[in-house]
Formats: C-alpha cells, structure tokens, sequence
C-alpha cells in the first residue's frame, strides 16, 4: 500500500528529494553544505529550522506536525527553481542508478555540467546511425 497519496506526504517526499538534490550554497562568506536542509533554506530564503522541524514531524503544542503548506511549497519552487506545482507530484520514486546520478550531478559544478551534458548528447547518438 502507498502511504505517500496526501500532497502533505508528497511535499514532504518532494523536499526530501530537493536537499538531496541541492548542490553547496555560497552567500557571502557563508557555505551550506551540499545535500543540507540549510543549503535549500538558503537558496529558497526560507528558514532552515522551520525546514528541520518539517523534516522530523515536529508537533506544536496543540499537536499539529509541521508541513510543507502551499505557500512554503511554491517559495521552494522559485527558490529551486523547480516549476509552479513541482511540490505537489510524486517524484521520489525513481531508479537507484538515477537517485545515485543525481547526488553526483548536485556536487558538480557548471563547467562539469555542462561536459556531462555534452558525453550525454554524443552517446545517446550511438546506435543510432
């Protein structure tokens, strides 16, 4: 059975997969680390402890968790640059190979993006002739 099916759970899926993805953040002298919850805050200008606390399912005192709501959800988009309504679609749910290439492409940096990009278009013209 899927317990993933309320877009509370998607969006949080969804943030999950947007630190994973998140390369280190730079502003000012300041680095967040790649892969980090305050490197996402960073880049979204949104509140690193507030993304913790959605993360671990903290509950306030009249014990409501914390989510992901539709306003933080389109402000991870921008900042992430991720189209409207991208946080609320099931994307988690991808090979090993692909989650494994995606960290790696997260630490690249654009020079190395872009020659990976270039190896991509030439093999996947390979058998092709």
């Amino acid at each position: 059975m899927n317990t993933k099916n309320t877009i509370e759970e998607i969006r949080l899926a969804n943030l999950r997969l947007l630190i994973e993805e998140c390369p280190a953040v730079t502003i000012g002298k300041k680095v967040y680390r790649a892969g980090s919850a305050a490197a996402v805050a960073a880049k979204c200008k949104t509140s690193a402890s507030y993304l913790s606390q959605i993360l671990i399912r903290f509950q306030n005192p009249s014990g409501k968790v914390r989510e992901v709501g539709t306003d933080l959800a389109r402000k991870l988009e921008k900042g992430t640059k991720k189209p409207i309504g991208w946080m609320d679609i099931k994307h988690d749910e991808v090979e090993p190979a692909e989650s494994e290439f995606r960290l790696i492409y997260a630490a690249m940096d654009e020079v190395q993006k872009a020659a990976l990009l270039e190896h991509a278009k030439l093999i996947s013209k390979i058998g092709k002739k």
